[in-house]
């Protein structure tokens, strides 16, 4: 009988014992409770006044740190449970800032590859009819036209199944810039005289620079110094006559 007294009396000793770690749970709490109540005053009822956009921001500061110090204080006193609850809740936010902070530089990486993907498909299948429309000029010409508006002229005058308007032609999808296009004679490896053509649709004009602007420029110094290519998509050669082959290919 007196063992069981006696077992009692421990057992509510311990839990007034451990009354921080209760206080650290309670002030915890009420941050949440008061934070969310002042997000609401604030969105919903716009009031912007001292009060709660400079008082109560405080408060709630402190009502957490306290509650974080209580909590971590009452993890020396049993029972424990109260003050481990509140050492996880007060930890939330904590938590939350780290997955927002690291979230954009594990998803962002994500996003780029699939926006290059489906931006370097779009730009390819363009390309593809400026190549299909020249090499009918070439046919027709024996040389490849200077400028796209001589290209325009021609596809009026004779039809060229492309996959887009002959207007969109000269253009870059995804941007207003137009490709960049060179052509002319050269001599051939049998020291003949021959017809180049060259056309160009660097990253830089088909990606956003501003989103992306460290990915492209990994992606550029990837391509030229470590992959020794052409940092966009292209066909054809300045330096070799009767090529037009794409750099996709």
């Amino acid at each position: 009988m007196n063992t069981t007294i006696s077992s009692d009396n421990n057992e509510q000793t311990q839990i007034q014992n451990n009354r921080i770690g209760t206080a650290g749970l309670v002030l915890v709490l009420m941050s949440f409770i008061l934070f969310s109540f002042e997000g609401y005053i604030i969105n919903s009822l716009n009031d912007k006044s001292l009060f709660f956009t400079l008082i109560l921001p405080v408060l709630i500061g402190n009502l957490w740190l306290l509650g974080l110090i209580f909590s971590i204080i009452g993890l020396r006193i049993n029972p424990k449970g109260r003050a481990i609850a509140g050492l996880i809740i007060s930890l939330l936010p904590i938590l939350f800032a780290a997955i927002s902070t690291m979230s954009p530089q594990i998803s962002t990486p994500i996003h780029f590859e699939n926006e290059l993907k489906e931006r370097k498909a779009q730009v390819i299948e363009r390309i593809k009819d400026v190549r299909t429309a020249q090499r009918a000029f070439r046919a027709e010409y024996q040389r490849y036209a200077e400028d796209f508006d001589e290209l325009e002229r021609f596809l009026h005058a004779n039809p060229t199944e492309l996959r887009c308007d002959i207007e969109q032609l000269r253009y870059i999808p995804n941007s207003d810039n137009e490709f960049i296009l060179e052509t002319g004679f050269t001599k051939t490896s049998s020291n003949r005289t021959g017809p180049f053509i060259e056309v160009r649709a660097p990253y830089k004009l088909f990606l956003d620079t501003i989103k992306y602007q460290q990915e492209i420029i990994n992606l550029i110094d990837e391509e030229v110094n470590v992959s020794d290519r052409y940092p966009g998509i292209k066909f054809g050669s300045t330096d070799e006559a009767d090529n037009d082959i794409g750099n996709w290919e």
